[in-house]
């Protein structure tokens, strides 16, 4: 509603349309339960190893907020390649910076992905300040076998230095 000492019944009636727009359209969206929406936003790769054979590419990523931090929604999506054993866990989950590194919250979103090619659509809501990654795990033993960091450019520059070699450990 418009504050305006002087406003005319115009610009009131229109102040409160778009408000009454506004307010509809979030019921709208409560009652129909639809997701935050999600747009296309620029990462940048960070610190990475891949046994010989497997790899793991980003082809999009989309997030409720570019900055990919706490309260963000995002989906990656891309392809898997495994060649070094039969199965594997493709996990996304987030790395704390802060804390313990302990609380996972909701846990990483992952799938089971078989000796050879596949693609992938992995959603997280990101619940701690952290860096971001898509990692392959032995299925067996639990330890990763590959994988990626992935973000802003700020927040790569911040883990730039991290060694992910264990990634390669047997």
């Amino acid at each position: 509603m418009s504050r305006t000492l002087n406003g005319s019944w115009r610009s009131l009636s229109i102040d409160c349309l778009v408000a009454g727009c506004a307010v509809v359209s979030l019921a709208t969206s409560l009652v129909a339960g639809q997701p935050p929406l999600q747009e296309p936003i620029v990462t940048k790769l960070g610190p990475k190893a891949y046994r010989d054979g497997d790899v793991i590419e980003i082809t999009n990523v989309t997030s409720t907020s570019p900055k990919l931090e706490q309260g963000d929604s995002l989906t990656v999506t891309g392809r898997v390649r495994l060649k070094s054993q039969q199965t594997a866990s493709l996990c996304l989950s987030v790395t704390q910076t802060e804390g313990d590194g302990y609380d996972v919250g909701d846990g990483p979103e992952s799938m089971q992905v078989k000796k050879g090619q596949c693609d992938f659509a992995l959603k997280i809501t990101i619940k701690h300040r952290g860096a971001l990654h898509i990692t392959m795990y032995d299925s067996k033993k639990g330890r990763p076998i590959g994988g990626t960091y992935f973000g802003t450019a700020e927040q790569m520059q911040k883990i730039a230095d991290w060694n992910v070699a264990y990634y390669l450990a047997n």
